[in-house]
């Protein structure tokens, strides 16, 4: 119980640092950096999958509620933990990980390299479904995977600097 109240507080914090602080801030048109990412990162691979799919949902929503997005961060959120749990089971085997001691990806697990394939996986499927809803024509088909690239990037990024301000390397 107590892990899912930190959870709800953990998607709380984050809704509001990317609503009134990410989103006015304009680095630049093609880089719009989402680190509320990290939450969804951070689901242990043996959670109820469906509840996790209720859970992205209402964040999702709430994310959209605040910043105005019409859907757009809820379809990338619910498509996040939906592919999350395929390239997790592409990526990780869940017994190795309980020998380790690990509920979820990490550096330990695998190594850096692995690590940031998979953090970037995620992250550039989640920026391509949010950027397809919010251009939504085949002729902005390039801008829509630069910008998808470019902002994965910087998500990356972001993930990492809130990683290491909550205190996991």
């Amino acid at each position: 119980m107590i892990e899912i109240a930190r959870y709800i507080v953990s998607g709380l914090l984050l809704a509001l640092v990317q609503t009134f602080i990410l989103q006015e801030v304009n680095i630049a048109w093609w880089i719009k950096p989402m680190p509320y990412i990290l939450l969804f990162l951070n689901i242990p691979v043996s959670v109820n999958k469906f509840g996790m799919l209720i859970g992205a949902f209402f964040f999702g929503m709430t994310i959209d509620a605040l910043g105005g997005s019409m859907g757009m961060h809820t379809a990338a959120c619910v498509s996040l933990v939906y592919f999350k749990y395929h390239i997790d089971a592409y990526f990780l085997d869940e017994n190795s990980m309980q020998l380790q001691g690990l509920s979820t990806m990490h550096e330990d697990y695998k190594g850096w390299q692995w690590y940031y394939i998979y953090v970037f996986s995620l992250t550039f499927l989640h920026h391509l479904v949010f950027f397809t809803f919010d251009y939504f024509r085949w002729s902005a088909i390039l801008t829509i995977i630069w910008i998808s690239l470019t902002s994965s990037v910087a998500s990356v990024f972001f993930v990492q600097i809130f990683r290491l301000l909550k205190g996991k390397r």
